[in-house]
């Protein structure tokens, strides 16, 4: 509620499911009946972005007209009988579907998100220094194998590593020793990373490693992890992952005992032509 508030104060909107079985918040009347701050945010969140930009204060009669507008011809359509045609029952029935389907599962997933299950998330990610793991490295970059292995004969004979980087890498990094500065998972390719990591602090690769790029002597300079986030810095992140894998629960436990078939889709255009030709034919 209080972030509902605020994005009402903000002109932002706050997009999220009506807030049945809270305190509402009323915004109009219509012949005496409340018209409430959920239902017109309902309808603010299926307008497009460009009206979305417009901001709550810049559309706020407008939502409230819509409503009424909505409510009266609602109001119209019964008395002419309407709700009792089958199809206008089958599609006032799959709205009801809808709401009942998202505030079971927008509750659901909220009754998951608890304090408890973020601090067990945050342990886990603090636990799980791998992803956090930095490599400081420099490498020599040869066209072929053979140059590769003559460079790394050099080393084990005492050569320094900048030096022969300079006087050999055919890499942008060799005028400045080789160096390639400090750099985490997924941002070398494959190869190159999966040997860096492996080395020890101060080793050189004692093979070379191919690449697209050529053959890579690596020295690995140093090696450190860097530290964990705050719990509270992590929070929007290990709520929204949360969120997801609750979802994916959820959805999974409630198809588990379902049977779905599904037609395949060229059976169903099909029958959508026969019945496009079928009424064409008629009229």
């Amino acid at each position: 509620m209080r972030q509902l508030l605020a994005a009402f104060a903000t002109g932002l909107f706050f997009l999220a499911a009506p807030a049945f079985g809270q305190d509402r918040i009323p915004v109009a009347t219509l012949n005496g009946e409340t018209i409430w701050l959920d239902e017109i945010l309902a309808i603010a969140e299926t307008l497009p972005p460009e009206y979305q930009q417009a901001g709550l204060p810049g559309l706020y009669p407008q939502l409230i007209d819509e409503v009424a507008n909505a409510r009266l011809s609602a109001a119209a359509g019964r008395a002419a009988g309407l709700a009792d045609d089958d199809r206008v029952a089958e599609a006032m029935q799959a709205a009801a579907n809808r709401v009942l389907g998202d505030t079971y599962i927008s509750r659901a997933v909220e009754a998951d998100i608890t304090d408890e299950a973020i601090a067990n998330a945050y342990e886990i990610f603090a636990a799980d220094t791998a992803s956090r793991e930095q490599v400081t490295a420099s490498h020599i970059l040869l066209e072929t194998e053979e140059e590769a292995r003559s460079v790394i004969a050099a080393l084990n004979d005492g050569a320094d590593f900048a030096t022969l980087a300079k006087e050999k890498s055919t890499g942008p990094s060799g005028p400045n020793g080789g160096a390639l500065g400090a750099f985490g998972r997924g941002q070398m390719v494959p190869a190159f990373e999966s040997a860096a990591f492996e080395m020890t602090e101060g080793s050189y690769s004692a093979d070379p490693v191919q690449t697209q790029f050529g053959w890579h002597v690596i020295k690995v300079d140093s090696k450190s992890i860097t530290p964990a986030p705050s719990i509270e810095q992590m929070r929007p992140q290990l709520v929204q992952n949360l969120q997801r894998q609750s979802f994916a629960r959820i959805v999974e436990t409630l198809r588990s005992d379902a049977s779905i078939e599904t037609r395949p889709f060229e059976d169903v255009v099909a029958d959508a032509q026969a019945q496009q030709e079928a009424t064409t034919s008629d009229q």
